[in-house]
């Protein structure tokens, strides 16, 4: 079976997006003028859903309420496609005149979507296609919408957050807030109907009852909010998580991302945080972490995949992301063959061999000076150390300075055992020669020693195991005097 699996904090992840897509098949099979037939990887392939891709990137990727279908947004050029779950395939693509900045799914499927483009055009998209298109007045930078009064928000590059009722059909009055560098992110706390405004020096709490800031936490470049019951947690330009009660001030916990870029997308689900920037996707319980995800290319966005383990990936690269976690949950009801294919693989798992890579504790990492390798790509978490490439390895080591050091220690031990050698040469080690036993002298014997001496028991046998093994150094000066003769 040809999946691609990822092992962090002993969590496994499958990517389920690894495999190549059939046009690249077909590419590599007519330069390479092999028929597909005999190709194992083509004829174990695993492809979700088909078609699954833009033609550069994609930057947003969402699941609809009703979970019957995925929309996508990417480029190049600027479009937005729509997949139905249950075909497991697209249903339709619609093309843009500008690439889109945010896009909103306004009900429970794909026939109400309104997106937000860089060229500060709204465009409201009904089942049948573009229904109409309006401009704001000022760069967007996020947008979100409020389903208790149809009004949708825009954010924008000053303090203004532009207001648009979609049951009038017209603008109404904008909320003013005192982020004089900005406004970076929108989020909406569905229960309470709170909506949170994450600036580059604080966040503002609007009830949308009253139209007025109830609350503000001085959090400075906060890029991504997700809220929960009562706790909200915002991403900063720092790298940041920090998890906090909206009835305080001070953070419960914060959580670091070890890149330290900034955060692109929350998700809060039960105890469970994830979190993403453009390098990797983790995954917080409690007060520690769970697993991570780390794709070759940039990330864009993510959602996770209602009452699943899949997470959908907008990334830097022309095919989306699938990633399925048993361990967080079952595979979607859409396509429940998952679950009987990742325990095949768990069936038929075979170990990894890693020829090309050396084991280093933490400990050994410090004495190279490696710890700033830590959570990159460079090193892979392995049972209670991390794998190096050798190369890698290598070049540490002479840069340390301790390929010098071993260098060293064996010439030491080799001039040592010259020294040793020339020793033993210059005393002229010669074998003894075997001297003939020679009687001694009969003595006279005291008479109360007669009956002892002629017990077979205190009878010496220098032939025999136990004598061998009491004269060891006999033994083998007798064994090299024989070998002499020879």
């Amino acid at each position: 079976m040809t999946l691609s699996i990822t092992i962090s904090q002993q969590i496994k992840a499958y990517n389920l997006a690894a495999c190549p897509t059939l046009p690249e098949f077909l590419e590599t099979a007519y330069k390479t003028q092999k028929s597909l037939k005999k190709n194992e990887q083509f004829r174990k392939r695993i492809e979700v859903i088909q078609g699954f891709e833009f033609n550069t990137a994609s930057t947003q990727i969402e699941e609809s309420n009703d979970q019957q279908y995925i929309v996508a947004a990417g480029l190049y050029a600027p479009s937005i496609k729509i997949f139905e779950t249950s075909q497991l395939s697209m249903k339709c693509s619609r093309g843009l005149d500008s690439e889109i900045v945010k896009f909103c799914i306004l009900g429970d499927d794909y026939k109400k979507i309104a997106m937000v483009c860089e060229d500060r055009n709204i465009e409201l998209h009904a089942q049948y296609g573009k229904h109409f298109k309006l401009r704001v007045p000022k760069q967007p930078t996020d947008m979100i919408y409020n389903p208790y009064n149809c009004n949708l928000l825009v954010s924008s590059q000053n303090e203004d957050i532009t207001r648009l009722n979609l049951e009038l059909g017209s603008f109404v009055e904008s909320y003013t807030l005192q982020q004089e560098t900005g406004v970076n992110c929108l989020s909406m706390h569905d229960q309470l109907q709170l909506g949170l405004v994450g600036g580059n020096k604080q966040l503002s709490i609007i009830d949308f009852r009253s139209d007025q800031v109830v609350q503000q936490l001085g959090v400075s470049d906060v890029t991504s909010i997700a809220t929960q019951n009562l706790q909200v947690a915002l991403g900063t330009k720092e790298g940041q998580i920090k998890l906090f009660d909206l009835r305080k001030h001070i953070p419960i916990h914060i959580y670091q991302h070890q890149y330290r870029l900034p955060i692109k997308k929350i998700v809060m689900n039960d105890d469970m945080i994830v979190s993403c920037d453009a390098k990797i996707l983790k995954f917080w319980q409690g007060n520690r972490l769970f697993t991570n995800i780390e794709p070759q290319s940039e990330i864009n966005s993510f959602t996770w995949v209602k009452n699943s383990g899949m997470f959908l990936l907008a990334l830097e690269q022309p095919r989306m992301g699938i990633y399925f976690i048993p361990q967080l949950n079952a595979a979607p009801k859409w396509c429940p063959f998952l679950d009987n294919l990742t325990e095949e693989m768990e069936e038929e798992e075979q170990q990894t061999v890693y020829d090309e890579y050396k084991f280093l504790s933490y400990e050994e990492l410090e004495k190279l000076d490696a710890l700033h390798l830590l959570e990159t790509a460079m090193l892979k978490p392995y049972s209670h150390g991390y794998l190096i490439h050798l190369k890698l390895y290598l070049k540490l080591r002479q840069q340390k300075g301790l390929d010098f050091e071993d260098y060293k220690q064996k010439r030491i031990q080799q001039n040592y055992e010259k020294q040793l050698e020339a020793e033993r040469i210059s005393k002229g080690y010669v074998i003894p020669e075997e001297q003939p036993e020679v009687e001694q002298p009969v003595k006279q014997i005291d008479p109360r020693f007669q009956k002892m001496l002629k017990d077979n028991d205190f009878t010496v046998d220098k032939k025999s195991e136990a004598w061998k093994r009491a004269h060891p150094s006999e033994v083998k000066v007798k064994k090299q005097i024989n070998k002499h003769k020879r």
